[in-house]
């Protein structure tokens, strides 16, 4: 599963004090969701159904600063751009995560924490708007009627950083390219037998080669070796052999033999 974003509707409660600094706050807000996306978080935000009436000023809601002419367009393009799910849990009906959503009660300093108890349980990042000090922080506290928890969050770019392992930690549990550091991108990307797909194996098939190490195969029956020495892939072609093989970087570039 991606990581996904959750918005915390808490971080709203608050109206800003002028126009001028509702707009500084979704600048905040789209700077932090770009910094995510670019540490490989999903543009995936899930919200809740009154999300785009949603108040950040007096008689300045969020669709209000979509048609703001004085908001630059980019930051207009890159928010409409985001794949919005609404309710949160949608694609999770009638499922182990719902029942386990709809058990406890999330509170955070005493408020119901819709959002970021679904974060916690989706184990995605919630991400706030820095409407207040209390979310000036990468990690935010809940209660619940069972035990206390911890949601990973963003509310400025630099709450990304802070959660940036957790992020690749994330990633690379789910993803076995990032997993085993094959190269899934460029333009000699690692290809997993269609076998892979098929009976949705946990690891890449592997071979074991002539002089007992294991490698991994691809689609070609190609055999993917990693060199420690001088960190790149050694691809050994059938009949394998030390001459019948090319050299492949960790992002998928050729090197010349």
């Amino acid at each position: 599963m991606d990581v996904e974003m959750v918005f915390n509707e808490l971080s709203a409660q608050s109206l800003a004090p002028n126009i001028y600094i509702a707009r500084q706050w979704m600048l905040t807000f789209i700077q932090t969701s770009v910094m995510a996306a670019g540490s490989g978080v999903s543009r995936i935000l899930r919200i809740e159904e009154d999300f785009l009436n949603m108040p950040l000023a007096s008689d300045y809601p969020l669709n209000k600063w979509r048609n703001d002419r004085q908001v630059d367009d980019e930051q207009k393009r890159y928010f409409n751009s985001l794949v919005t799910k609404m309710p949160p849990l949608s694609d999770f009906e009638e499922t182990e995560i719902e029942d386990q959503y709809l058990l406890p009660e999330f509170s955070h300093n005493g408020n119901f924490a819709s959002g970021l108890g679904i974060a916690y349980l989706l184990d995605a990042l919630a991400l706030s708007l820095d409407s207040e000090p209390q979310w000036n922080k990468s990690r935010i506290h809940l209660q619940s009627t069972e035990k206390s928890v911890t949601a990973h969050h963003a509310s400025r770019p630099c709450h990304v950083r802070e959660n940036a392992d957790w992020i690749r930690e994330r990633r690379e549990k789910d993803d076995p390219w990032l997993k085993h550091g094959l190269p899934r991108s460029g333009k000699y990307p690692y290809l997993p037998p269609r076998r892979y797909y098929l009976e949705k194996m946990e690891n890449f098939p592997t071979e074991r080669h002539s002089d007992g190490s294991r490698g991994f195969t691809d689609r070609k029956k190609q055999l993917w070796l990693w060199d420690k020495q001088e960190k790149h892939w050694d691809v050994q072609v059938r009949p394998y052999g030390r001459g019948n093989y090319f050299r492949v970087t960790p992002d998928g570039r050729l090197l010349d033999q």
